[in-house]
């Protein structure tokens, strides 16, 4: 019988559905719990938080996300409805972690299921590595979710899949 803690059980299979991604992160968790805190990684942290905005999502605005390329689009259904204030939620709270966050978390794995890369900790915060060029998620999503930036979802989701080839 394989260890579940094992480099091979901490690959996150990205492009699985929804219900495999909780069942890899709840064994992870359980891991952790018993004191295998070498698995608290930004890229579990970054799917939990991915995983908190599909429920969030489901449960306020009954639209269902999964890890597919077609959920941008639906992603950017979710951050019109933010933004036209269907959901009364303070998009940088502190806390449970902010919506800000979970939404990147999420647009982040959208990005490393259908266009590839992995998560990497920089200086200025989480960032998809896609071929070597980072792409700063969390800074279009703070940027559209401030009303600073036009550009929708589908269209970033694009730009960054630029950097596949």
């Amino acid at each position: 019988m394989k260890r579940l803690d094992n480099e091979q059980s901490r690959s996150i299979n990205y492009s699985g559905e929804i219900a495999e991604l909780e069942k890899f992160y709840d064994r992870q968790f359980d891991l952790i719990k018993k004191g295998n805190t070498d698995l608290v990684t930004l890229e579990l942290v970054m799917l939990g938080k991915a995983l908190d905005f599909v429920h969030l999502t489901h449960r306020k605005l009954g639209i269902s996300l999964d890890t597919s390329e077609k959920s941008v689009a639906s992603l950017e259904e979710v951050i019109d409805a933010f933004d036209r204030g269907v959901v009364q939620d303070n998009f940088f709270s502190a806390e449970n972690g902010s919506i800000a966050e979970s939404v990147s978390a999420y647009l982040g794995i959208l990005i490393i299921a259908n266009i590839g890369g992995k998560w990497e900790d920089t200086e200025q915060g989480a960032a998809v590595n896609v071929n070597g060029r980072l792409a700063f998620v969390s800074e279009y999503v703070e940027k559209r979710l401030l009303g600073l930036s036009q550009l929708d979802a589908v269209t970033y989701f694009n730009s960054v899949s630029l950097a596949r080839e």
